[in-house]
This record gives structure tokens, sequence and C-alpha cells, in this order.
């Protein structure tokens, strides 16, 4: 069952901290999953193919433009992580329960309660990949004719040793069916992944950021962008539809697990 938890984090001093904060995010979820589950962390870090789950802190810099992320003891950083795995739900909240230390790089910071806070945290979003098959995937389901995602934070595609900052609908769709054929009951076949080349773009807004990950620098794009179906089969259009609805807890395209690729489906820009 996929989730989305946010989880407000209290800076114990003043600071500048990097751009880009995935790194220092994804490796502060995994000390605290340790913490709790050695065993259970070190398979997270060390298992191939695609991650259940994404780490990243709302407020850094790079998806403002900005060459710093400033942290304030007065302001809250929110660490928002997604599970496509359900089984990680108990763990995720006893790993980060209030009161918890989470070093974001060199910065200590604690877990605050979510009851105590004026922003939006604990889980604040959830899925049944079951109701997602029958709202989308059965027959005489409801179909979108246009899907518009927006990336809140830099997206790439990794493409032959190379990295590629364009929302190319198969690209976009081929990464959101990796992840889904990986953790949920019921996979979409090849012939339909292939059918993703038939989605056109229709409309976009976006932008471009040089981030340093800390392993070399890579450009990414945010804004959002339209995805046409209607030259595509009906059931890639399903597909589609569904994949879209899931981008939220998924993200799209490479190092989703640091926070790149944070991407949400604008419901309301979708046309049947």
């Amino acid at each position: 069952m996929p989730l989305v938890a946010v989880f407000p984090l209290r800076p114990h001093r003043d600071a500048l901290l990097p751009p880009f904060l995935g790194r220092a995010a994804h490796a502060a979820f995994l000390r605290a999953l340790a913490a709790v589950d050695a065993e259970r962390a070190t398979t997270l870090h060390d298992a191939p193919g695609p991650r259940p789950f994404t780490v990243s802190i709302v407020e850094e810099g790079i998806r403002q433009g900005r060459r710093e992320t400033p942290a304030r003891t007065a302001s809250l950083l929110h660490l928002r992580v997604t599970l496509l795995d359900d089984t990680l739900e108990s763990l995720l909240l006893t790993a980060l329960a209030p009161g918890t230390r989470i070093d974001v790089g060199t910065l200590v910071c604690h877990v605050e309660d979510a009851a105590h806070v004026s922003t939006t945290a604990g889980v604040v979003a959830r899925a049944d990949y079951h109701e997602l098959i029958s709202q989308f995937l059965v027959p005489g389901a409801s179909i979108a004719k246009r899907l518009r995602l927006r990336f809140h934070s830099p997206t790439t595609f990794h493409q032959q040793d190379r990295h590629l900052p364009l929302p190319l609908p198969q690209l976009v769709f081929a990464s959101l069916a990796e992840r889904w054929n990986a953790f949920a009951p019921v996979c979409l076949a090849p012939e339909v992944v292939r059918g993703f080349q038939h989605l056109l773009v229709g409309a976009y807004d976006l932008r471009t950021r040089l981030v340093d990950t800390g392993q070399g620098k890579l450009v990414g794009f945010l804004g959002w962008c339209e995805f046409r179906t209607e030259m595509a089969e009906p059931a890639v259009q399903a597909a589609a539809t569904v994949l879209a609805a899931f981008a939220t807890y998924a993200g799209v395209g490479h190092k989703t697990a640091m926070g790149l690729g944070h991407t949400e489906w604008i419901v309301s820009a979708r046309s049947s």
C-alpha cells in the first residue's frame, strides 16, 4: 500500500546547508531505520533494482533555484518519505517517532510531534494497489485523455551513461512502470509499456537545475508537463492513467531514493 509521510524536523542551530539535500536525507533515513532494524536497513541500501522508498527535504534550496538551504531553529524542515511496500510502514513510524534525533548532514535535528505543529505532518496520503487497479485498469474504467504531472524536484533519466533531463513520455511512464511492476500485485505487460511511445507532450512549463548530488553533477528539470493519450490504445491509456496516480508515491526517473523526481499528478487538469 503506497503512502506519503511527512516528518517535521526542528534544527538545533541556525545553518546554511547545501542546495541539494537528497544524499543527506537518504543517509539520515537509513540511519534512523538501522537504529530499529539494522538488517532491514542494510537490505534496503544494498538491494538491486527499484527502491521501495523515496526521501527528500521539501525546503531544499535547489527547488527554488537557491545556492543554499537556510535552516533556522525557529522554523521547521520537512522530511518527506514515500513507501511502495506497506511492510515498511511500522518500521518507518517507529524509526522516525517524535523526539528522534535526525542528522541532516552536519545539522542535528529532532522529529517534532506532528500534533504540536501547524504544518501538515504524519501520513498525509495513502493509496491501495487493488483500488488503483479497479479504478483505472478494469474494462470500462475512466481513462484520462490528458495527464498533467508536476515535477517538484529536479528530474532526469539515466540513458547509456549519460543523463537526459527531458520529460519524454516513453521515459516518464516506463520509469513509473518499472516501479509499478516491482511492487504492485498486477504487472503491466511489455506491449503496454512499449505503447507509451504513442503518448504525446501537449503542453509544459519547465526549467532546469544543475544538481551536485555529492557523487557528481547532473542537470534536471522542474515544472509541469501535460501528456496526451488519445493516440494510444485503450490499454495504454488506462496504464498511463494509473501510473499518473502512482507517480505521487513512486517518483520519476533517476535517484528517486535521494529525492530527485518528486512528482505529483495534477488531477484538476485531467480531462476524460
